[in-house]
Parts: C-alpha cells; sequence; structure tokens
C-alpha cells in the first residue's frame, strides 16, 4: 500500500507539476494577450488623439482663414471708403472753382466763343444752345443763336445740338466733371488690388 502511496503521491505531484505549468502557460499567454491589446489601446488612443487634433486644428485653421479674410474685406472697405471721401472733396473743389468761374466776366466770353466754334464747324447748320436755368441771364448774349434751358444741365456750359444732323456739341461742365472723376477714380494708384 505504501508504494500505492507513493505512485499516487508521485501522480499527484506530476498533476500538480502539469497543473503548473498550464497555469504558467495561461498567465503568460494572458500577459502577452494583455500587452498586446494594451499597446494596440495605445496606438488606438493615439490615433483618435491626433485625428481629434488634425479636426481641431483644421477647424481652427478654417476659422483664422476666415476671420483673415473677413478682416481684409473691412479694410478694402475702409480705403475705398476713404478714398471716396478724397475724391469727394477733390471734385467739390472742382465744383467751387467752377461757380468761381461761372461768377467771373470771363465766363459769359467763354460762353460766347464756345457758340462761335460750333458755328463755324457747321456753318451751314442752325443749331440749339442748351443752357442751365441759372445760366439763361446770358441768352441775350447769344443772339445769334436760338437759347434754351435744360435742367439736365447743373454746373454750366453749353450744349450746342444740330437735330437736323443728329449731332450735338457738348461743352457742358457736367459732362467734362463726369469724365475727369471717372478718369481720376479708374487711375491705378486709387484702384484696390
Amino acid at each position: 500500500m505504501e508504494n500505492q502511496t507513493i505512485k499516487l503521491e508521485r501522480f499527484k505531484q506530476a498533476v500538480f507539476e502539469d497543473a503548473e505549468k498550464q497555469a504558467k502557460l495561461i498567465t503568460e499567454s494572458a500577459d502577452k494577450q494583455r500587452e498586446n491589446e494594451l499597446a494596440q489601446a495605445k496606438i488606438e488612443a493615439q490615433s483618435l488623439a491626433d485625428s481629434k487634433k488634425a479636426a481641431t486644428d483644421k477647424t481652427e485653421e478654417a476659422r483664422a482663414v476666415r476671420e483673415i479674410s473677413s478682416k481684409q474685406l473691412e479694410a478694402k472697405r475702409n480705403v475705398l471708403c476713404h478714398r471716396e471721401k478724397l475724391i469727394d472733396s477733390v471734385f467739390d473743389n472742382v465744383k467751387s472753382r467752377l461757380a468761381t468761374f461761372k461768377a467771373s466776366r470771363d465766363y459769359k466770353s467763354w460762353l460766347k466763343e464756345k457758340a462761335e466754334k460750333c458755328k463755324q464747324t457747321y456753318p451751314e447748320h442752325k443749331g440749339v444752345i442748351y443752357l442751365s436755368p441759372e445760366d439763361m441771364k446770358y441768352a441775350s448774349d447769344l443772339a445769334d443763336f436760338e437759347v434754351k434751358s435744360r435742367d439736365s444741365i447743373e454746373l454750366g456750359g453749353m450744349l450746342m445740338v444740330y437735330e437736323d444732323m443728329g449731332i450735338a456739341l457738348d461743352y457742358t461742365f457736367d459732362s467734362a466733371f463726369e469724365e475727369q472723376r471717372s478718369a481720376f477714380t479708374e487711375k491705378a494708384e486709387l484702384v484696390l488690388g
């Protein structure tokens, strides 16, 4: 029986040793799997963090681009407003100088000179001179011509119309003023890029 007990003891010992080996292998395998899963989780967490950071960076970059664009538009608008004020100031001065010229004796002579120039240009045709309502006081000084008032002439000067030929010779300050203002505004120095 003693022999049986020893055999049984050895069998028990062998089973325990085998169980211990199996437990060790299972534990090592579980540790490896845990390490692999932890490494994978770290990679996934880092990837998620990177993608969130990239998304945040893109969102922030897009916001910054919008803000910069908005500031640039505002700056251009301010420059345009300031430029328009400067142009208005320059041409208010021009209007003032035209008013001074119209109030001088030279203006009546200038009107007569332009009327004669029109007459010499088309001597065989009779045109009608149009003046501003304010300038109708000079109609008697242009006695050789038919003179009429035209409300669209505000700054002064004269418009000679040859209806039979469909021609108009424009010596109005209004037209010259608008042409000069357009040319001045379109100068390269005043155009925004």
